[in-house]
């Protein structure tokens, strides 16, 4: 794992000085440290086509793959609290920067290549909607429309595989919101409905569409 580390440190500080930007690699084993690059245009361009969308930076793509493949090895190895940080300053790092839109269309596009590791990348996403306390991340409603929107560009398109990963992901940030205002309030909030319920709406219209 340290020179997977050490590789992943390498290309991500070979990435950023070819974008002229700077980088402060953490010496935790997976874990993208707070990086400051302007050097891309936010998206959320959700293709259903097999290729990536063109609105995403390859470099950018590269870099999250090999990052949400280290984050894999680190949860197989039971290294859970890196593994956590690494998902929380992939995020963070993402939303500093205005790349959301790109992250969760690289994360789609990893689904639909890599359907064996689809379980793990939920994981990712899901974790990404909260912090290691358990409440919402300062993110969580950007992330939430985020996957809505993917999920109906999915539906629209009929690419089942990566919907049905979706809508896991979605189950699953309901049910950690639930968890997370049970142990905050002691009781389940009204946007926890909202979001069943959207979610609900979106399995519908999703069952629909890939049925017709």
């Amino acid at each position: 794992m340290e020179m997977t580390s050490s590789v992943m440190r390498f290309a991500l500080a070979t990435y950023f000085m070819k974008r002229g930007g700077s980088s402060h690699l953490s010496s935790s084993p997976g874990v993208l440290s707070s990086l400051n690059s302007s050097s891309y245009e936010p998206t959320s361009d959700f293709s259903g086509d097999e290729e990536e969308s063109e609105d995403v930076d390859p470099d950018f793509s590269d870099v999250v793959s090999t990052h949400v493949s280290n984050l894999m090895q680190l949860l197989a190895e039971k290294r859970f609290q890196e593994w956590s940080s690494g998902i929380v300053e992939l995020r963070d790092y993402a939303a500093d920067n205005e790349l959301l839109g790109s992250l969760v269309a690289v994360l789609m596009t990893m689904i639909r290549r890599q359907e064996h590791d689809a379980e793990s990348i939920v994981q990712v996403i899901e974790h990404m909607c909260f912090e290691k306390g358990a409440e919402p991340s300062p993110v969580f409603d950007q992330l939430i429309e985020l996957l809505f929107e993917a999920l109906g560009h999915c539906c629209a398109n009929k690419d089942t595989i990566v919907a049905i990963w979706l809508l896991r992901a979605i189950d699953g940030v309901s049910h950690g919101l639930r968890q997370s205002h049970e142990q905050l309030y002691g009781d389940s909030q009204r946007s926890v409905y909202t979001l069943e319920q959207a979610a609900t709406k979106l399995i519908r219209e999703c069952l629909a569409g890939t049925g017709s």
